[in-house]
């Protein structure tokens, strides 16, 4: 992507915090109604897979948002962290 203008570290710790915080709260709501412990997911948690004959393939799609979220959030707070 090209940015006409760079965009200031400062802008970015600040966007990247704003969007940590609203993902994590995505996180907590979908593992609050899954029943997972939110205190408890792994880094490398891994939604299960679907089984073969699973007629819409939706049967683990609350744990693949999961495991998007968690992925996610590791990144930002990765990238947060590269900005110092």
């Amino acid at each position: 992507m090209d940015f006409s203008k760079p965009i200031p570290d400062a802008t970015k710790k600040t966007i990247l915090a704003k969007v940590i915080g609203e993902m994590e709260q995505e996180i907590y709501e979908v593992c609050l109604r899954q029943g997972v412990d939110v205190n408890t997911l792994p880094a490398d948690y891994t939604a299960p897979a679907e089984p073969a004959d699973s007629d819409t393939g939706k049967i683990y799609e609350p744990e693949r948002r999961i495991q998007s979220l968690n992925e996610r959030i590791i990144k930002c707070k990765s990238d947060l962290t590269a900005l110092g």
